[in-house]
């Protein structure tokens, strides 16, 4: 416990110094900065899941993925390979991620093939849709049981319809400004091809394949992830209430997801601005957020704060601004309120989600109990409407 208490200090040590390295690229106002290190260390999963559940391997996972990104930022690109390989060993989507950073980071040319699919509209149609056909192939295959597993309460198709509703209408309202198109699949193979030399190739395919073959050889064969089951409560959390995964990500990081929605146009227009690549990293980085279990992204984190901080620093946001936000971070971060209380220990081994556990498992959006979620919608629609009167009255 001790060893891993010391890897975690270090580790945060080690995010403050690449953090502000990141800072030093953009050169990003002081107010734009404190803003952003609010979002990225004032929330739940710093200020207290790190200190509480010190096994996990997400806080080691967001730092491979902080000093490789950065490492990209100063095409430093073998440090940022060679870093990035310490992620098949915590959560290879980081890996994975900063190779689509890597092979798709050059412009494409002006007339390469576009998909004519509006991206905001179409995703604020399909994701549901997907969600909602999800439920009824479970349906008619007779596995309301897998379902009711996988949203921890007894399947309502009411609630699950106002779920869907309300999932579809909320992405609508934040991705409909988002008019970026994405290439053609077939143009990001060609491209791949035209970019990538067989050197370039083989410094990333070569490693991972010895990688790969080590650990196989080293690890235990039994394997109890199931891919299938994952995609599967992808699409189906997000139907579990009413805009749950808004209300878990809040609950979760804060204000961060609101500055990401009030500021959606601007912030898609830098993201997709950047490279083919960033796109492409978005829309993985998305397809993980669509689950209420906001924990899924921390490792991918500094892929959004950048582009916000980007987006931020040209708002000229005041002091005073910056310094109300950061207050209001500090509160939705709730680090002041006790998760060893009596009675908890109980509630583990029993596998009671609905009581004294929420204090720890809420966080975690699927194990919201009905009166927590309605508790945590309350606090995140107030939180929403100060964040907007905030910036609302900074700009005039």
């Amino acid at each position: 416990m001790t060893s891993m208490y010391v890897l975690h200090f270090l580790n945060l040590a080690i995010q403050l110094i690449f953090f502000f390295k990141l800072v030093q690229i953009y050169a990003w106002k002081k107010t734009t900065a404190a803003l952003i290190f609010g979002c990225y260390f004032f929330n739940y999963f710093v200020l207290k899941n790190c200190g509480y559940e010190i096994f996990q391997t997400d806080a080691f996972a967001n730092t491979i993925f902080l000093v490789s990104f950065y490492f990209l930022q100063r095409q430093k690109f073998l440090q940022a390979i060679s870093i990035s390989f310490l992620g098949i060993l915590t959560w290879p989507t980081v890996t994975y991620t900063i190779w689509l950073l890597y092979f798709f980071k050059d412009p494409f040319p002006q007339d390469a093939p576009r998909l004519k699919l509006h991206t905001g509209k179409t995703l604020s149609v399909a994701l549901p849709l997907l969600s909602v056909g999800a439920v009824a192939l479970l349906y008619v295959l007779h596995k309301q049981p897998l379902l009711e597993s996988m949203l921890f309460i007894p399947a309502s198709a009411s609630l699950l319809f106002v779920g869907a509703v309300a999932w579809c209408f909320f992405l609508y309202v934040v991705l409909h400004g988002c008019d970026y198109h994405f290439h053609s699949p077939f143009t990001y193979i060609r491209e791949f091809v035209r970019q990538s030399p067989w050197k370039k190739l083989a410094f990333v395919a070569i490693p991972f394949v010895v990688v790969s073959l080590y650990l196989r050889a080293h690890t235990n064969d039994e394997f109890y992830f199931s891919e299938v089951a994952f995609i599967l409560q992808m699409f189906l959390r997000p139907l579990k209430y009413p805009l749950i995964t808004p209300v878990a990500h809040i609950c979760y990081f804060g204000i961060l997801p609101l500055l990401v929605v009030f500021l959606f146009r601007n912030f898609s227009k830098e993201i997709f601005n950047c490279s083919p690549g960033y796109a492409l990293a978005f829309l993985a980085f998305l397809f993980f957020a669509i689950d209420s279990e906001a924990r899924h992204v921390i490792p991918l984190l500094p892929l959004i704060l950048v582009p916000l901080g980007c987006v931020i620093d040209k708002m000229n946001l005041s002091v005073k601004a910056v310094a109300s936000l950061l207050v209001l971070q500090l509160l939705l971060s709730h680090f002041y309120v006790p998760i060893n209380v009596a009675g908890i220990e109980d509630a583990f081994e029993n596998n009671d989600y609905y009581g004294v556990a929420q204090l720890y498992y809420m966080n975690f959006g699927p194990w919201m109990s009905f009166e927590f979620y309605i508790i945590w919608a309350f606090i995140v629609i107030i939180a929403a409407l100060l964040v907007r009167f905030i910036i609302k009255r900074s700009k005039n």
